[in-house]
């Protein structure tokens, strides 16, 4: 159990160190994408009309007769939402430009009741500082006016009348009152002119003048008596008026006294002032979110990227996937200028030592299980398998082992040109010798212990060729007379001549390319060579590129063992050949007895 925890734990690891190798190998494309979309968001915000936000804060009054109520807070709320909506209506908000004397309101306006309270936020946003807090303000001062107006109007018609009473009543109380005053001046004069006329006087009468007296007195008793009679009726009816303008004043104060107590209104609490800033744009906000947005973006972009690349990127994959072993990394190398064979004509450059590697390699491969005959392939053209079998033919010549190599790739033929020796007789002319005899045949090169069997004349049928029993046969007599035996076979995916030919070999060498070689192609080639049953014994990465990531330890590998050899894809050499290590050519003399003990070990 603790094994598997441990594998998924590396697992992860390699998976998070493979991210951020993949980020760190883009970085450059997500700080451009960051940069534009950064530079770009900072250039339009500043370029923005700056638009300013005010907030003015009212509150419900809800009618007194509801205050102790224990519904008041629920019609407070529910008053908070039906005003939040009329605020907003066309008409309240024409009356708001008409008092602040505009056309028409500009910017927005939002009225929002604070849940659970009678509180209502009124926002206004308008490129007008000073004109968005006097909107505010204004909007709550005509919307409380309008609902004064409208609470008042239910009440209006009975007010009227009780007024319309109450003035008819007191014209006719101050009218009776006047009579009355005038009466009671008229009694006073005849209770007068009674007085005297009853008053006994002196003067002697005649008996005419007797009688015209006791008319006169008779007369005024008698309207004196006719105008208390009236002033007793007009008093009465001044006492009625009276009693009646008392109750109609009583029921003009009730009706007021239900108008006040029934009537809810809204009052400005805070209100607005005049912002201090805009509220955007914010440049360099913008400039942040924007950056981040696109750093996200491009980040989806590579990963993208990544998922439809189909080519080899981590060579490690290789051994994940399909665990086939990794026998060793060549550099990309310029091959342009007659440096193929690279390993013979500059020996202690790190491409050089990169191949030795390899044999070393498979030397110790081969310990339980011999390899005289070794195949080299590729899943496709152009990855460099002819040069990788020239130079690894070489090392394994310098090291002391007779090895030939074969030119089997009888379509297009390369290895003559890659050791500069002619082609006019080779495998295909030992098709035809009766005698297993290879003179003539096999050529010399220019490295010690190391030949050359080219492919010859190019037949019609290769195919058959390769798989005939006398190419059998001459693999068996190539092996009888020689240590190493190279094979080099076309690309696996583009004819079958090396699944034919890895029947005939010890082991196969996969030659791949990273980032060329597709992944379904390496599968493709894996599949058919298992069918045939091949032994790979490993794969050659060819044409590294040791400045990525993947390879970051390849590259100091590079730079410590010969840093005046050391060649990159740009096919520069770096550092100066006067500068040479004696620790490396203590390293390679010493390890050359060793290598040729292993070598008489497996003989």
């Amino acid at each position: 159990m603790e094994n598997t925890n441990l594998s998924e734990e590396q697992s992860t690891a390699e998976m998070i160190t493979e991210y951020a190798s993949l980020l760190w190998h883009w970085a450059w494309l997500l700080i451009l994408l960051a940069l534009l979309a950064g530079g770009a968001a900072y250039y339009l915000s500043s370029r923005q009309t700056p638009i300013y936000q005010a907030s003015a804060m009212a509150m419900i009054n809800v009618a007194p007769s509801a205050q102790d109520s224990t519904t008041s807070i629920y019609i407070g709320q529910q008053l908070a939402g039906t005003y939040s909506k009329m605020m907003t209506t066309r008409t309240v908000l024409d009356s708001v430009a008409q008092r602040l004397g505009l056309e028409k309101l500009p910017g927005s306006v939002q009225v929002t009741p604070i849940t659970n309270t009678q509180l209502l936020s009124v926002t206004v946003t308008d490129t007008d500082a000073e004109l968005t807090a006097s909107i505010a303000n204004t909007l709550v001062t005509v919307f409380s006016e309008q609902i004064q107006a409208d609470q008042a109007a239910r009440y209006a018609d009975s007010e009227q009348n009780l007024k319309t009473q109450m003035d008819t009543l007191e014209q006719q109380i101050q009218t009776t009152s006047a009579d009355l005053a005038v009466l009671g001046q008229e009694i006073q004069d005849d209770n007068t002119t009674l007085t005297a006329l009853l008053t006994p006087d002196n003067v002697v009468r005649t008996q005419e003048e007797l009688d015209q007296r006791a008319s006169l007195i008779q007369q005024t008793q008698s309207t004196l008596q006719s105008r208390v009679s009236q002033q007793a009726e007009m008093q009465t009816s001044l006492q009625n008026y009276r009693t009646s303008y008392t109750i109609l004043l009583q029921s003009y104060e009730s009706i007021r006294l239900a108008e006040s107590q029934s009537s809810s209104g809204i009052l400005l609490k805070d209100p607005a002032v005049t912002p201090g800033g805009p509220i955007q744009p914010h440049p360099f906000q913008s400039a942040i979110l924007a950056a981040v947005v696109g750093l996200f973006l491009g980040a989806g972009i590579v990963f993208l990227i990544e998922f439809l690349d189909d080519s080899l990127r981590d060579p490690q994959e290789i051994t994940r996937k399909w665990g086939i072993p990794i026998l060793g990394m060549i550099a990309n190398f310029n091959s342009n200028n007659g440096n193929e064979l690279i390993t013979e004509k500059q020996p202690r450059s790190p491409v050089s030592e990169a191949f030795r590697s390899i044999r070393t390699n498979l030397q110790f491969t081969s310990v339980t299980s011999p390899l005289h005959t070794l195949l080299v392939t590729s899943p496709s053209p152009e990855d460099g398998k002819t040069t990788t079998v020239g130079n690894l033919a070489c090392v394994f010549g310098q090291g002391g082992r007779k090895v030939v190599v074969v030119d089997s790739d009888l379509r297009r033929p390369r290895l003559h040109r890659l050791f500069e020796l002619p082609n006019h007789s080779g495998l295909t002319d030992l098709f035809i010798r009766p005698e297993e005899n290879l003179d003539g045949a096999v050529q010399p090169t220019e490295v010690k212990n190391l030949y050359l069997l080219s492919s010859g004349s190019l037949p019609p049928n290769p195919s058959e060729l390769i798989s005939s029993r006398k190419m059998v046969e001459i693999i068996k007599t190539l092996e009888a007379q020689y240590e190493v035996v190279f094979l080099d076979a076309p690309p696996s995916l583009v004819v079958t001549d090396a699944n034919v030919l890895a029947n005939l070999a010890d082991g196969v060498i996969l030659v791949v390319r990273p980032s060329k070689t597709k992944r379904a192609a390496i599968k493709h080639t894996l599949e058919q060579l298992a069918q045939v049953k091949a032994n790979i014994v490993g794969v050659v990465l060819n044409g590294v590129d040791v400045r990525k990531s993947h390879y970051s330890y390849y590259r100091g590998y590079y730079h410590k063992y010969g840093r005046e050899y050391a060649y990159y894809s740009d096919g520069k050499s770096r550092g100066s050949r006067k500068r040479r290590s004696r620790k490396s050519n203590k390293q390679e003399t010493s390890l050359q007895p060793g290598l040729e003990n292993l070598s008489d070990q497996q003989e």
